[in-house]
């Protein structure tokens, strides 16, 4: 085993160990053109990740959600093998008490199915990333064609369950086939046009999506008709208010916080709506995903850490940005069939890297 040490700051060693297994993997496997394993130990916790560059052309990056139905768990191994992916961590946070349902945001081939808070990372079909502080709103609109006007929808929700009478959520194919709610009225779209009313239940349409209207709402129900053309957005900005052209970006994944922005210890959990102290203070293990200077995807565990230290972490690891990741029993590492950090529970999410 081969050990180097470098000094990463005025108190700091990091000790960046090579593995043999890695040495022997590097020389029969045509993925470490693109993808490297890595461990280092720095202020005295284990560090495991694996960088990869998204820029070979053989690489994708996206989002996994468990068994293709939300609400649901999974192993991250077999999320993992699912979609043939070499390296799988896991991804937002999750309702691991409840109902299993993601907190996060999530896109997945340019359709959000999930709308959060924190920090997003996203990934454009050319390898490049984006990773900022960001907030999601939804808007929609519906053209009366019995008497020309304008609907406007304003949805709470994208695949979030909720009892609220006012509610208006957006339901796609990953929240299940069918929708039932005797207490809602639900708008079937597909291929850009209303195919269908019913109050009570539906069939979500895999070209589309269902729009359930609470009884609260229920007076624009008036000027929805089946033919009516139909279009939902979800419009990303960053904390600024200025807007991110998420359409060059067709998946993302958003957890957070922030831990480190050009190559800076930027942590503020509240400012991303992020009040829990359990997730800020609690010694425990965590994950994370960077850019490192080369512009490569960093994606690691570290065996125990505060929030604090873990910017603190990234930071010593070069990395140009990095956000946290869900942490304590959810987070876990996966390369090549095997795990390098288990996690200790099944998850709803993972964000994976295939190559092909």
């Amino acid at each position: 085993m081969k050990v180097l040490k470098i000094l990463a700051g005025p108190c700091a060693v990091v000790s960046l160990v090579l593995s043999p297994l890695a040495i022997s993997a590097a020389t029969q496997s045509p993925y470490t053109q693109a993808i490297s394993q890595h461990q280092a130990t720095i202020d005295g916790e284990m560090v495991k990740y694996v960088t990869i560059n998204t820029h070979n052309p053989n690489v994708s990056v996206f989002p996994v959600i468990a068994n293709h139905k939300l609400g649901t768990t999974e192993s991250l191994a077999n999320m993992a093998k699912s979609v043939h992916a070499v390296v799988a961590i896991n991804g937002t946070f999750f309702n691991s008490w409840g109902n299993k349902f993601p907190t996060g945001t999530i896109e997945i081939n340019g359709q959000f199915e999930s709308a959060g808070q924190g920090t997003l990372l996203a990934f454009g079909s050319n390898g490049n990333m984006l990773m900022t502080r960001a907030k999601e709103t939804l808007s929609g609109t519906i053209e009366d064609q019995t008497n020309p006007s304008v609907t406007g929808l304003w949805p709470w929700y994208i695949n979030s369950p909720s009892t609220n009478s006012g509610v208006v959520d957006i339901l796609t194919s990953y929240f299940g086939k069918t929708m039932t709610n005797k207490n809602a009225d639900l708008v079937s779209i597909a291929d850009g046009k209303v195919t269908s009313v019913k109050q009570g239940s539906t069939t979500i349409p895999s070209n589309g999506y269902s729009v359930e209207i609470g009884k609260g709402e229920k007076s624009m129900l008036s000027r929805i008709h089946p033919g009516d053309p139909a279009s939902v957005s979800v419009n990303v900005e960053n904390l600024k208010g200025q807007a991110i052209n998420i359409s060059k970006y067709p998946n993302a994944l958003g957890c957070g916080p922030m831990l480190v922005d050009d190559r800076q210890v930027v942590l503020n959990p509240s400012l991303e709506g992020f009040k829990d102290p359990t997730l800020v203070d609690s010694n425990t293990l965590r994950s994370f995903a960077g850019i490192d200077a080369k512009g490569d995807l960093v994606l690691g565990t570290i065996h125990a850490a505060t929030l604090s230290t873990e910017a603190d972490i990234a930071k010593k690891l070069g990395l140009k940005q990095a956000m946290n990741l869900d942490g304590g029993s959810s987070a876990g590492l996966y390369l090549n069939g095997r795990y390098v950090t288990p996690p200790g529970r099944n998850l709803s999410t993972a964000l994976v890297v295939t190559y092909k």
